[in-house]
């Protein structure tokens, strides 16, 4: 929707009353107890909602409706001239939102003006506790890529290959996707992500991307938050979010290739999970590739059958602690102490040497990525490993 569309004689500034039948005319979801009677809109705040998802929509509904009710609350900033004028900057559980609503207070009802994006909000954060879940896209600066073990200046190159303060965006706008796992603040999720997508895509040449942010608050949170996403019941907001962008998606016939890593696999689960009963549509133009999987791989094939959505690749590391004890895909004797005798890797401040945090291009190329960076006896582990498999095995 876009108030040009419009006849000519409404501009961007026009002021329009809405009702429960109109308001879907302009591809907006209002609750049916939204206060029609109080509240208008410019074309311009109609147009930015429309291009919401239905999590954000839902999201700004709430704080309009907390307008109605307290239009001079202290969050409310008034326009230094005009005492009519207020910007909303809208409340989150726990943390501020990343939305403004801009205002007029009119005697018979709230004129919303226009919806923006917080640019305090958005972007990388010293205290990355203070960086919000959404979405980014992500343009590609270098076509540096984890393609084969590689030493420590390449490892470094990676970093630098991704645009490292990337621009918030309303939707999905690009062919490719991700969700980031735990740990990751936005700087570091732009430029891994990016190389996970490589990983996962090979044969495609990614000039940009769309990240789903997964914040980080520490370690005790996020696992906390991983947690509450694997149970039964109510989902995270971050996994509401996730299956809102996944139906807009759907509904506008986007083809959308993902890959969620670590948390971002139990993220994607409780989306589908949460999709399937909000939702149910089939996801048929979206794909998604596992990497790290901190989420169970049968309840994660399971649910995305049942959406219709196609899991294309899983690459979990055998030395990876993640996939086998957080996602309970492998708890056998043989695993647990492959998992024990890597763990300080895992948590170890090398991204080459990390079993997890790269994506896995197969045994042999860790083997030889651990050689190179110093981890000889790492390194026969894992060649002594491979000996021990069968030809062809997948791993390899």
């Amino acid at each position: 929707m876009s108030w040009s569309q419009l006849n000519k004689s409404i501009n961007a500034h026009s002021v329009m009353a809405l009702d429960a039948h109109s308001c879907r005319d302009y591809g907006i979801s209002l609750s049916f107890n939204f206060p029609f009677d109080k509240v208008r809109f410019t074309c311009q705040a109609l147009a930015m909602l429309s291009q919401l998802n239905d999590f954000d929509q839902k999201m700004v509904e709430k704080d309009i409706k907390q307008i109605c009710h307290h239009p001079n609350a202290k969050n409310a900033l008034k326009h230094s001239r005009n005492p009519f004028k207020r910007i909303w900057r809208t409340q989150y559980p726990f943390r501020n939102y990343h939305f403004l609503i801009r205002y007029d207070i009119q005697p018979s009802a709230i004129s919303i003006t226009d919806i923006l994006f917080d640019k305090q909000l958005s972007g990388p954060k010293g205290n990355f506790a203070a960086e919000r879940s959404m979405l980014y896209q992500v343009n590609r600066k270098t076509m540096a890529t984890y393609n084969k073990a590689q030493d420590k200046d390449k490892i470094g190159e990676l970093e630098g290959a991704w645009d490292d303060d990337p621009q918030p965006t309303a939707q999905v706008r690009t062919s490719h996707a991700a969700v980031n796992g735990m740990q990751n603040q936005l700087t570091k999720a732009a430029w891994l992500m990016g190389t996970h997508l490589d990983a996962a895509y090979q044969t495609d040449t990614i000039k940009a991307y769309t990240l789903f942010h997964n914040p980080t608050d520490n370690i005790a949170l996020d696992g906390i938050e991983c947690v509450f996403d694997k149970r039964l019941g109510q989902k995270s907001h971050n996994a509401q979010h996730l299956a809102a962008v996944l139906a807009q998606n759907n509904q506008q016939g986007k083809q959308v290739k993902w890959v969620a890593h670590s948390q971002g696999a139990i993220i994607f689960c409780a989306a589908l999970e949460h999709y399937r009963i909000k939702y149910g549509k089939p996801l048929t133009t979206q794909q998604l590739a596992v990497h790290g999987s901190g989420a169970n791989l049968d309840r994660l094939k399971q649910v995305a059958q049942n959406t219709g959505l196609t899991i294309n690749s899983v690459r979990n590391n055998p030395y990876d602690l993640v996939p086998s004890v957080a996602g309970r895909n492998d708890l056998s004797a043989s695993s647990l102490a492959r998992a024990y005798k890597f763990r300080g890797l895992v948590f170890g401040d090398e991204v080459g040497a990390s079993p997890h945090t790269l994506p896995f291009l197969g045994l042999e190329t860790y083997a030889d990525q651990l050689q190179l960076l110093g981890e000889d006896k790492k390194a026969i582990i894992v060649r002594r490993f491979i000996k021990s498999l069968p030809a062809g095995d997948s791993r390899i």
